[in-house]
C-alpha cells in the first residue's frame, strides 16, 4: 500500500469483503477463539482500513471512493462496535489473547473517531430535514461537509510491512476453516443420502 502511495498509483478498496470477514470472526467467536488468535487476523483488516482512512486519498481512484469508504463505516459501524466490544472483553480477563485484543482496541481508534464524529451529524441532518432515512448520497453530503472537524489519531507504523510469505500464520486458520467446511457438506450429504434410501424403501413397500 506504501508503494502505492509513493508511486501515486490508483488502487481499488474490497471495503465490503473485509467487512465480511470481522462479520465472520464476530459470528464465529466462541469456536474460532478456542483454536486461533482471530484478534491477530482483526487487528490486521483493522490495519487495512487505518492505512486508507490516512493514506487513501493519495491512491484511491477519485475523492469520491474516499468519500464512500467513510460512508460504508458509518453504515456498517455496528459491525465495528462490536468487533470493538468483543476485543475489550477479553482486554478484561486472563485470556492468553488479552495483549493481542487490546492492540485491537487501540488500533480501533480511528474507525470509531469516524463513527463517533459522523453518526450524530448524519441523525441531526435526517432530523433538520425531517427524514427518517437517508439515500447513500445524502450521507455523503454530510460527510463531505463535515471533514474539516474530525480529529484523527496518527496510526504508528502503518508504512511498515512484514514480508511476504507463502505460508502466513492465518494458513493455519484458512486451511481449518476449509476442512470443516468440507466435513460438514459430506455430513450433510451423507444424511440427505440416507433420508433418500429410506424413502425409497418406504415407497417400494407401498402395495
Amino acid at each position: 500500500m506504501m508503494y502505492f502511495t509513493v508511486a501515486n498509483c490508483s488502487v481499488f478498496f474490497p471495503c465490503s469483503a473485509l467487512i465480511l470477514l470481522l462479520k465472520f470472526l464476530l459470528n464465529n467467536e466462541n469456536n474460532l477463539v478456542k483454536k486461533h488468535n482471530i484478534f491477530q487476523l482483526a487487528t490486521k483488516v483493522v490495519t487495512i482500513f487505518n492505512l486508507f482512512v490516512t493514506y487513501g486519498d493519495t491512491f484511491l481512484p477519485n475523492p469520491t471512493s474516499y468519500d464512500e469508504l467513510y460512508y460504508e463505516i458509518i453504515r456498517m459501524h455496528q459491525i465495528f462496535d462490536n468487533v470493538y466490544s468483543m476485543a475489550l472483553r477479553y482486554t478484561t480477563t486472563d485470556s492468553e489473547y488479552k495483549d493481542s485484543a487490546a492492540k485491537l482496541t487501540s488500533h480501533l481508534v480511528n474507525i470509531r473517531a469516524i463513527i463517533n464524529h459522523f453518526s450524530p451529524k448524519v441523525d441531526a441532518w435526517a432530523a433538520a430535514n425531517h427524514l427518517s432515512s437517508l439515500t447513500e448520497e445524502q450521507v455523503l453530503e454530510v460527510v463531505r461537509g463535515n471533514y474539516d472537524t474530525l480529529t484523527l489519531k496518527l496510526q504508528d507504523s502503518l508504512d511498515q510491512f512484514e514480508r511476504y510469505s507463502e505460508k502466513p500464520r492465518e494458513m493455519a486458520f484458512f486451511t481449518n476453516q476449509v476442512r470443516t467446511i468440507i466435513c460438514d457438506v459430506r455430513k450433510s450429504v451423507s444424511n440427505l443420502t440416507t433420508h433418500l434410501h429410506d424413502a425409497l424403501q418406504e415407497l417400494s413397500l407401498v402395495p
